[in-house]
């Protein structure tokens, strides 16, 4: 009775009352508009991202529309040029939700279990209305095989016009007129009624409805589907596609009907429904195998040959675990469960066997298993889906959906009747509960109910004796639900006995006792609380401190059994209970801290992980433990398999390189490495020692675990460690792109040779930058530059080949991937580019075979097999033809891929990235099928042992040239050296140039940068050589010549022909070999760097940002980032102003500044300096300098919500401005003065669509704002660039006339570049002249002088003109008639500023402003007040001390000589005093006069101010050297100075007298770093470099101090970067801090340069060391926060660290884009300020 009112039909928009947005919603832009063609309000919904702006019917997801009648009816209009989407949630009978989604984004049908989608394809200018009618019951059965019930919710995502929505149970047809008219044309089928008043669209009399709409009757009526059959034994469904016709009848488009040949007969036959399961594994590739294409002529013939050959991959084991770090025992114990990454483990305890579950397309998050072993749920990251798998077959069965955000807990009932799952989005948490009773009949399962909670749950299960009784915790509270008449209800316990605690774990008490309603919680204080859930009350609280001792730590875990207890702690303990937890039974210790416990149902088995992802099973009846796992906690780097027996090698990011055995899978042994990364390995031929490179250029030979050889000779990161295959040299290479040369075969390594500059530099081709060949002659790499690739003699390193990929094959600038060398007999070199391009290459002749592309983007891993090859690209690897480079299949490499390789015998392919896998290959047996053939000899057949590498013969046919060597069966296995023969390889011979440098030379380093660009006509080798030194040599006339010409010369006539080349492009080869006038191998020295202001030169800042850092989450974090002070001085337009939010930047840091509030928001990406800023209409762009062997970046953000949409590299160097272009399409970056490359990225991919190289460097680019393909660059030059109709770039260079070369010179720059808004161009010179360019002509038909100096920056809005530069000065100008040759130039205006204009950002009336200039400053310009304004003040030099008052003023002493005095609310700047010609180096406030400032300078005196008169009121000169340090004693009544030099003079702070000069430092000459005196007690300390520190007792009144301690810290004879230690020069230590406790008496904190990084604390009367704090770097600011028992460290690595004063716990925090070099508390206002550089953070206590 209840669906009665919705007979016939149902005003979906009037029901639900769109418009009044009460039982619906909207979201971003909808707006309700009138239409003048269908005369009615309707809405409009338009939006950049569709998913952000939409109307939703009903309001909350939560809630149902119950809409039943069968079809609805959809009247819209997309927005022409625009993507729309609408999605459509239906229940099907069986409680199945299903979402049917339409959108012109989608390019072709794609359908699951549980999701169909289909392309909406807009015919080109077509603006008409449409009708929409989706008939649900036969959608359903066609494509899901389900029946349809109702219609939950409805989504409208723009962009579209929308009129109404309507549902009903009748098949209405708005072509038909009168019910009596029964059928019109094609789609009007017997049945269809007239459409209602209410549906209708307003039609002029005399036309027909379809001349101005469109009707969609979706999907068609007929019951015989038209398909392509070509075997009665096939049928698929066919693709459906909504496409546009022109008379406006727009029909469901199926693929065309394939005649049979045999009948001549049109076949039509509607598919078999598919069964769930199969569904599932096509659409969501649960399969790893994702593609087997066999080439065939024809498409038909590809589509029945499709699925005929093997799997020649397939997944064997993994090894290593994922983020999920959930374990689960099966029913019989025997095996347990774990995730690995995206894959499901079922392994055996005993044998460690493994079952693999594979179709997650991301990191599992948790996983249940239910009591039987039947079935399995998981769910994966960013997923809202949940898998279930039946554990015999290994299939995912069904997919169910939990809610928008992805489940976090996964647990069945005892009973299995139930499955609970928790999602969480911070801080709410939502319960579901599903009915899993019909899982096994139906393979589905439906929700009971659905509750939410306020805190984000950790842990959840379900009570084992009442599957209506829920137990879950956050970090905070217990919550205890019940399920009572389909609702959950729940209450709350934060408080246990009175206090709180922070909950960790939790586990339901055991069955069959009194203990089975209660509830134990495991808390990070080491308790164990018992609660009653029955009436939700604290039992008791059990101390284990208090039962074991002090040593016990936060529990981690904890698990119950009827007999016993489990906790796992941080300690490293895993210890078993009894039952009342009163005491120990036994305790399993571990190296690292036990995370994770569990117990099996039976009792007899416990499980531990680890913090180190090791797992361990305890037998509990024979006490025995044994390690069943190990893994590597992060990345997996490289991989190697010793050639000599069944192991493999692994090295990671967590610093250890790991043997394993490759059967087991077991640990054989580890090598740690503390504080350097191995980067690569190798395994030798036949001694089976391992030789790996680390990050620090060390090089280690492992022999079973012990380190046998280090070698030193490289000092950056090592890129590859490659042996011969006939193991007589090792060849190392390094990111500077040194190569090493190594003689193997003696017992240790012995160094050849040594070439600098000759491999490609940079640490990303790691860990296979150098390849050997096969036949152990030839080893290939990228170098000496990105673009090229060479190819040395192995034995003597003598250019053979050398290739420049720049533009092969492609109209892009390309560079080189990685270089592998082909078979044995095949003389192929294979390389791959960033283009996405193999190229294969005849090593004999220097010519590109064949180039294919597998991937779109670059493909940076190769493999060759003797039949295949593996290209592998983000995650994914495709096996591909060695003959032909056609790809046969592709797989997916769950984890991610970093390296692969094969086994010896080519049975098996290792992959590493999270994890490492373990495939088998079938590359040698797929698809062969020995015939009997004129090209076949007769001999015996060959069978390869795959275990042993023996081969065994019997009589048989075998295809020639397979196998040219047979090992007697007999024989043992020793590996064999393929050589090929003679005709098949000539031998090259060397370059005489370095064979004459080899036999001169007694150094062993060689720079190539002479050579290997410039080859010559190789005469006869000269036997080899050890000795290399430079040698300088002219080229003659033959060295002109090419390197193919050179190389190609060499084969003898009667050799055999040569491979063909590809055709040459535009009438030259486009591989051809660089000539003689390349640029050499070794770069040229760096060029200087223009003197014009505008181009960025920044300084390379002295540390780089720490690697290992703890981040607290944002709900645990210590300190807050409140406010950066300053803007950067070293960026060039770098302000942005966008409504009522100003974004400017400081060092790394990129600000958001709201100018109503003054309220700042940071955005922390960039790890340097970022140097200009661009914006378009929604997005935003910073990109910052490049610094060591890291790249530039470029990071693209949402402008309205500030969200990171992606990050970009490509420049090695800085970049000098980037640009968006009018319409946001691209975005343009250009080089500095080292690269000279401009970079066109596409927005829509962010991936490079075009690099050009410019001949001279560019200061500025400009886009114009009337055309999105042209654009113009200024520099040495003016040049014009244009995107043309062929996506390439054109450019033409400006031309100056007579009267300005001869006015100017012709040494100007162009500096500064804008457009005007009629397309015209102002430049800018660096002799301070504008001149005016037209684009169209490109000449400069204006200039004037206006400016004396350079000009940096120029904004032309409304007929004006503003320029700003060195010259400090901001002009206005009026400009009439720019387009006609009466152009006039008046000036209107001209401000001055403090420093150079560098940036500047005008309203749209050119009357408000902002102009940054480089002294920090940002100015509110006003040009109708003619006023400017200080809007954010920063400082124009390095910060060297920060100093607080009593009051509200702090100051700052800067390096430029300047004292700056600040108020903190408002934050601005008060005061400056400013001394000339030194450095001010410290200042202090005196204790209690906030008036009162004293500061030292760097000419070694000290000056005293008066901030109430604004005056000097003392000048003292106490040292000779500079002041390092001021301090006021504890009355104000003496000032402690400290030198350079080491001495401290104590000063009467009123007469300014010296009373005392304290020399008891000066001996070693080392300046005092710390002076500080304590709280608690009448001392003070002096601390200098050197590390000595000195206690003193003072006694003020008669003027004693009295020496009473005096410390001497120990520190190695080595600096921290390895050099000798200088005992004068301690600049190139950290400093040595100290700083008396002010909650320990007599006790100091001390941090220095010594054998361990570390805080002392130091007793000074009991002459003793309390304890210690371990630090990750070496601190060089230090302060205490005595409220709140931290200990703030600044360091070298650019963090700023905040430590527990007691526990010794920390968090870090980014803010800083150098060396912290200052850290200040001030408790007045609990605020942090950190100063490094010029920036200064002032950071909120919240703790």
């Amino acid at each position: 009775m209840g669906e009665f009112w919705q007979n016939p039909y149902v005003n979906i928009f009037k029901h639900y009352g769109v418009g009044q947005w009460k039982k619906c919603s909207k979201e971003g832009d909808v707006a309700s508009l009138m239409d003048r063609v269908v005369k009615c309000p309707i809405y409009k919904i338009s939006g950049t991202v569709p998913a952000n702006n939409f109307i939703v019917i009903p309001k909350h997801s939560s809630q149902s529309a119950g809409l039943t009648g069968s079809h609805l009816c959809v009247l819209f209009k997309p927005i022409p040029g625009q993507f729309f989407t609408i999605h459509l949630e239906v229940i099907s009978t069986c409680g199945v939700l299903i979402r049917i989604s339409i959108s012109n984004i989608y390019k072709q049908f794609k359908a699951s279990a549980t999701w169909l989608q289909f392309p909406y394809i807009v015919r080109e200018g077509s603006q008409q209305w449409s009708v929409v009618m989706f008939n649900f019951p036969h959608l359903l059965r066609k494509y899901v095989n389900r029946e349809y019930s109702h219609i939950k919710s409805i989504k409208l995502c723009a962009n579209m016009f929308v009129k109404n929505v309507f549902s009903t149970s009748k098949s209405y047809n708005p072509l038909v007129i009168d019910k009596k008219i029964k059928v019109l044309d094609e789609i009007t089928k017997p049945g269809d009624e007239p459409f209602p008043r209410e549906m209708r669209y307003p039609v002029p009399n005399g036309h027909e409805w379809k001349e101005f709409y469109e009707f969609i009757k979706f999907p068609p009526t007929s019951e015989n589907l038209s398909v392509s059959v070509p075997n009665s034994r096939t049928a698929t469904p066919a693709n459906p596609t909504f496409v546009s016709s022109k008379n406006g009848e727009r029909v469901f488009k199926e693929l065309p009907v394939v005649k049979n040949k045999a009948s001549n007969v049109s076949i039509s036959k509607r598919p078999k429904p598919k069964k769930a399961s199969e569904k599932i594994d096509e659409d969501f590739h649960n399969m790893s195998l994702i593609e087997n294409v066999t080439i065939s002529p024809s498409k038909r013939s590809r589509k029945l040959k499709k699925d005929k050959m093997p799997p020649i991959c397939s997944l064997k084991k993994v090894l290593g675990l994922g983020p999920c770090k959930k374990f689960e025992f099966s029913s019989d114990t025997e095996h347990f469960y774990y995730a690995s990454g995206s894959i499901l483990v079922m392994q055996s305890i005993e044998s460690g066997a493994q079952k693999l579950f594979t179709g997650h397309s991301d990191s599992i998050m948790t996983f249940t298993v239910d009591q039987a072993d039947e079935f399995m749920t998981s769910s994966q990251k960013d997923s809202p889906l949940i898998r279930i798998w039946a554990i015999s077959s290994r299939e995912c069965i069904a997919l169910v959906k939990s809610a928008e955000e992805a489940c976090s807990i996964l647990n069945f009932s005892l009973s299995d009747k139930v499955l609970l799952g928790i999602t969480s989005s911070r801080p709410r948490s939502k319960l579901i509960l599903w009915d899993t009773s019909l899982l096994k009949l139906k393979g589905d399962m439906s929700i009971i109910c659905e509750g939410s909670c306020s805190d984000a749950l950790i842990q959840a299960q379900l009570s084992p004796v009442n599957s209506s009784k829920i137990a879950t915790c956050s970090s905070r509270s217990l919550q205890i639900w019940r399920l009572r008449a389909g609702k959950l209800k729940s209450c709350s316990i934060s408080q246990f006995f009175g206090l709180e605690y922070v909950l960790r774990d939790l586990k339901w008490g055991p069955t069959g006792c009194d203990a089975e309603n209660f509830i134990y919680l495991a808390t990070a204080a080491g308790i164990i609380i018992e609660v009653d859930s029955t009436k939700a009350s604290t039992l008791r609280c059990i101390d284990l401190c208090a039962v074991e001792g002090p040593g016990v730590k936060s529990i981690n875990s904890i698990d119950i059994h009827s007999a016993f207890g489990v906790t796992s702690t941080d300690d490293g303990n895993l210890k078993i209970w009894d039952s009342q937890f009163s005491e120990v039974i036994l305790n399993v210790e571990h190296e690292s801290a036990v995370k994770h416990c569990l117990i099996s149902a039976s009792g007899l088995k416990l499980l531990a992980a680890t913090e180190t992802d090791s797992v361990g099973i305890l037998d509990a009846t024979t006490k025995s433990y044994s390690t069943v796992l190990r893994s590597h906690s992060k990345k997996v780097t490289a991989v190697a398999v010793d050639p000599c027996q069944r192991q493999l090698a692994s090295i990671s990011h967590d610093s250890s390189l790991r043997v394993w055995n490759l059967d087991s899978l077991t640990q054989t042994y580890e090598v740690f490495s503390a504080g350097e990364v191995p980067t690569t390995l190798a395994y030798h031929p036949y001694k089976g020692s391992i030789v790996a490179g680390y990050s620090k250029g060390t090089v280690r030979v492992i022999e079973n675990g012990d380190v046998t050889e280090e070698h030193f000779d490289l000092t950056s990161s090592i890129t590859s460690t490659t042996f011969l295959p006939n193991g007589e040299y090792l060849y190392v290479s390094d990111a500077l792109g040194t190569l090493v040369m190594y003689q193997a075969t003696k017992s240790q390594l012995v160094q050849l040779k040594s070439i600098k500059h000759i491999v490609a530099k940079g640490g990303h081709r790691s860990p296979a930058a150098v390849h050997a060949s096969k036949d152990s002659r030839m080893i290939g790499f990228a170098g000496p530059t990105e673009h090229c690739v060479t190819v040395l003699e192995a034995s003597t390193l003598t250019c053979l080949i050398k290739l420049d990929v720049s533009s092969a094959v492609s109209s892009c600038l390309d560079s080189v991937q990685s270089v592998v060398f082909g078979t044995v007999v095949s003389r192929d070199l294979f390389v791959s580019t960033m283009s996405g391009k193999v190229l294969r290459v005849d090593t004999k002749s220097g010519v590109i075979v064949s180039d294919h592309q597998p991937y779109p983007s670059s493909t940076p891993h190769l493999l060759v097999s003797d039949s295949h090859i593996i290209t592998a690209n983000q995650g994914k690897f495709s096996v591909c033809d060695y003959a032909n480079m056609s790809t046969l299949q592709k797989y997916v490499a769950y984890g991610g891929i970093n390296h692969m390789t094969f086994t010896p015998s080519l049975t098996e392919l290792i992959v590493c990235g999270d994890s490492i896998s373990i495939w088998s290959f079938a590359g040698r047996n797929a698809g062969l099928n020995v015939k009997k053939t004129e090209n076949m000899t007769l001999t015996k057949r060959v069978s390869f042992d795959q275990e042993s590498g023996m081969v065994e013969t019997e009589s048989g046919i075998l295809e020639s040239g397979v196998m040219s060597t047979l090992v007697e069966e007999d024989k043992p296995h020793t590996p064999v050296l393929m050589a090929p023969t003679p005709d098949l390889l000539q031998p090259v011979q060397s370059d005489i140039r370095l064979e004459e440098t080899l036999d001169n030379s007694d150094d062993k380093t060689l720079d190539m940068s002479s050579i290997l660009l410039n080859p010559s006509p190789p005469p006869a080798p000269h036997p080899p050589v050890e000795t290399v030194k430079v040698v300088e040599k002219e080229a003659s006339d033959k060295e002109s010549n090419s390197d193919l010409e050179n190389v190609s010369n060499l084969s003898d006539d009667n050799s055999e022909e040569l491979p063909k080349a590809l055709a040459p492009a535009n009438g030259q080869h486009p591989f051809q070999l660089s000539p003689e006038s390349a640029s050499p191998i070794s770069p040229e020295p760096s060029p200087e760097p223009p003197l014009a202001l505008r181009h960025i030169t920044l300084d390379n800042p002295k540390s780089s940002l720490s690697d290992k850092r703890y981040m607290a989450s944002a709900d645990s974090c210590g300190l807050e980032l409140t406010t950066m002070m300053g803007n950067e001085t070293e960026a060039r337009s770098n302000v942005i102003w966008r409504g009522s939010t100003l974004f400017y930047t400081l060092g790394n840091v990129l600000i958001a500044e709201d100018l109503k509030t003054s309220k700042q928001e940071h955005l922390i990406q960039h790890t340097e300096t970022i140097t200009s800023l661009a914006h378009t209409a929604d997005r935003l762009a910073s990109c910052s300098a490049a610094h060591k062997l890291q790249p530039s970046q470029i990071c693209v953000w949402n402008a309205d919500t500030l969200e990171l949409l992606q990050t970009c590299t490509y420049h090695e160097h800085q970049i000098q401005c980037i640009e968006f272009t009018v319409d946001g399409s691209y975005l343009i970056s250009v080089g500095n003065f080292k690269e000279n490359a401009l970079v066109l990225w596409d927005m829509s991919n962010y991936a490079v669509h075009t690099v050009a190289k410019t001949e001279n460097y560019v200061h500025a680019v400009a886009c114009d704002p009337q055309n999105a393909t042209e654009f113009v660059t200024v520099g040495k030059c003016v040049q014009f660039w244009i995107l043309d109709h062929k996506q390439e770039l054109s450019v033409a260079t400006g031309s100056l006339p007579i009267q300005f070369i001869r006015s100017v010179g012709d040494e100007a720059e162009f500096t500064a570049v804008t457009y005007t808004d009629t397309g015209m161009v102002y430049i800018g010179t660096s002799t301070g002249y504008v001149t005016l360019w037209d684009p169209r002509s490109t000449a400069c038909i204006l200039h004037w002088s206006a400016h004396p100096q350079e000009i940096d920056m120029l904004w032309y809005q409304n007929s004006s003109l503003l320029s700003g530069g060195v010259s400090k000065n901001l002009k206005l100008w009026n400009i009439q008639n720019t387009d006609s040759d009466d152009t006039t130039v008046m000036l209107h205006d001209e401000l001055e500023f403090d420093a150079a204009i560098v940036s500047c950002v005008m309203d749209e009336q050119m009357n408000l402003g902002i102009v940054g200039t480089t002294s920090g400053t940002l100015w509110y310009v006003n040009w109708e007040d003619k006023t400017s304004i200080r809007l954010v003040g920063g400082h124009p030099a390095p910060v060297n001390d920060i100093a607080f008052s009593s009051g509200d003023t702090f100051a700052v002493a800067i390096q430029d000589g300047s004292l700056r005095l600040w108020n903190y609310e408002p934050l601005e700047q008060a005061v400056q005093f400013q001394v000339v010609s030194t450095s001010c180096t410290c200042a202090v406030f005196r204790p209690g006069d906030s008036t009162r400032v004293s500061a030292g300078y760097g000419d070694g005196t000290i000056r005293t101010f008066d901030l109430a008169s604004v005056s000097m009121i003392c000048k003292m000169a106490p040292h000779r050297q500079a002041i390092t340090i001021l301090r006021y004693s504890q009355n104000g009544q003496v000032l402690v100075s400290g030198d350079n030099n080491g001495l401290a003079s104590v000063i009467n702070s009123e007469t300014g007298l010296i009373m005392r000069v304290i020399s008891d430092h000066k001996k070693s000459n080392a300046a005092v770093t710390s002076l500080n005196f304590s709280s608690l007690s009448p001392h003070w300390l002096l601390a200098t470099a050197d590390r000595r520190v000195s206690v003193w007792a003072a006694d003020w009144e008669t003027d004693n101090n009295k020496m009473i301690a005096w410390l001497s810290f120990p520190a190695p004879s080595f600096t921290p970067s390895g050099e000798p230690l200088d005992k004068h020069n301690y600049k190139t230590l950290p400093p040595s801090l100290a700083q008396f406790s002010p909650l320990e008496r007599d006790t100091i904190l001390y941090t220095g340069y010594g054998l361990l990084q570390e805080i002392l604390f130091y007793n000074f009367k009991s002459k003793e060391t309390v304890r210690k704090i371990d630090l990750a770097h070496w601190a060089t600011a230090l302060d205490i926060i005595p409220n709140s028992n931290l200990i703030v460290v600044g360091s070298h690595d650019r963090l700023v660290t905040i430590i527990d004063y007691t526990s010794g716990t920390f968090q870090d925090y980014v803010a800083h884009g150098d060396e912290v070099g200052v850290a200040r508390y001030w408790e007045k206002n609990n605020v942090l300020c950190s100063g490094s550089g010029s920036a200064i953070a002032l950071w909120y206590v919240k703790v």
